[in-house]
């Protein structure tokens, strides 16, 4: 159990992140502002039924007050709040949420004793907070996709599936979250947790995929501003978005590897590159119909007002994919990264914590945690069940 003077640090940090004052709570609470400072202080222990409406007033869970491991480190995006297509309120919740979690993911390393190091890509400091005009971003951007592509082992090759490798090399935390419709992805970053990144996954796997290397574009440049990715809406100029975005598209779609693809179709073609080798390739890259239409445009390999005149003409990109067997999977994708369940269910195992605090960090209730538990630490083999210890260090087998 924490001490009363470390719950009364929580509660008064809770009160702090969330811009409400001592008496703001206090009223809440239906106590004196001298009671609560106390509760503030460690001088006076909550009862049960306060804690639940401290909770409640700042908007956090009883298991994230009382449990005994929990991050402290100070994450502090610098947001730009205003004009982005979502209020305020809806946009620090999303904020908080990520923060929430990337807290949580290092609370189960603690628990299992994993320190978390530096990842590779995390050491990469040339990029740090490029000066200069919009010109010089897009230079230096491009330099950085080479840079991370050559330290990916990936040369100018398609990289659709390159999520996990961010995860393990940049050591990015990517969670998949319902964000707001006008919001297409979230970046923070702190000491403690690191890089964590949120993109909606209400989007389509190719916009997802994008938003997470707009993502790690700012993560290369100016990872203590923090970001806000909107969906939609006017280009945005600053030198802070020009490499972000320009990072995004020359790792994706290399020139060098995009400009020799199509060179190989348009020869085999006869001379022609058709609707049904845009698509081709764009499946092949991981991106949109308009994202490759739009690149290819860029390097004078299509007309420019190509996609412009096939929007104009209503051409219908999921009915073609579809068509052509290009139509990849859409269906649900996990909120949370596989790493960090397998941790909870480590920690669960090794009975580090609750069946309770397993349900909170899986995002789900007790039922469905179980099972969860249950369907991965039993394994199938030859018609019998074996049970496997899923959190089991197998470099302690040797010898």
């Amino acid at each position: 159990m924490i001490s009363s003077q470390q719950l009364g640090e929580r509660i008064s940090q809770e009160r702090r992140r969330r811009d409400l004052t001592q008496a703001d709570v206090a009223a809440k609470l239906g106590l004196s502002r001298p009671t609560y400072i106390g509760i503030e202080k460690g001088e006076r222990r909550p009862n049960a039924e306060e804690l639940v409406k401290i909770a409640e007033a700042l908007q956090v869970s009883l298991h994230d007050l009382l449990k005994e491991h929990r991050a402290a480190g100070e994450v502090s995006p610098r947001f730009r709040f205003g004009g982005r297509g979502a209020s305020d309120v809806e946009l620090r919740g999303v904020v908080e949420k990520l923060e929430q979690l990337g807290r949580r993911y290092v609370e189960l390393e603690s628990l299992l004793g994993i320190v978390r190091v530096k990842a590779p890509l995390e050491s990469l400091e040339t990029y740090r907070t490029t000066p200069g005009d919009g010109r010089r971003s897009r230079l230096a951007a491009e330099d950085a996709a080479r840079t991370v592509r050559g330290a990916l082992g990936l040369g100018d090759a398609p990289a659709p599936d390159v999520a996990p490798r961010l995860e393990t090399e940049a050591g990015i935390r990517l969670f998949h979250l319902d964000l707001p419709s006008p919001v297409a992805g979230v970046f923070i970053w702190g000491d403690e947790i690191g890089a964590c990144v949120a993109v909606n996954r209400r989007h389509p796997p190719e916009r997802r995929l994008w938003s997470l290397l707009h993502e790690t574009g700012h993560f290369l440049r100016d990872r203590e501003a923090g970001d806000v990715l909107p969906t939609l809406g006017p280009e945005r100029m600053d030198a802070s978005e020009v490499f972000a975005d320009t990072f995004a598209k020359e790792f994706l779609l290399p020139q060098t590897g995009l400009a020799r693809r199509f060179g190989e179709v348009f020869r085999a073609n006869g001379a022609r590159f058709t609707i049904a080798d845009i698509l081709s390739l764009a499946h092949t890259y991981g991106v949109s119909f308009q994202a490759m239409c739009m690149r290819l445009e860029e390097l004078d390999l299509l007309p420019t007002g190509t996609y412009d005149r096939l929007k104009q003409q209503k051409f219908k990109v999921r009915e073609t994919e579809a068509q052509l067997g290009l139509a990849g999977h859409r269906g649900e994708i996990a909120t949370l990264p596989e790493r960090y369940i397998n941790l909870a269910l480590a920690a669960y195992e090794a009975e580090k914590i609750s069946e309770g605090s397993l349900a909170e960090y899986l995002m789900t209730d007790r039922v469905s945690a179980r099972g969860i538990y249950l369907q991965r630490r039993h394994v199938r083999v030859e018609d019998h069940d074996v049970d496997t210890d899923i959190g089991l260090d197998v470099l302690s087998l040797a010898g």
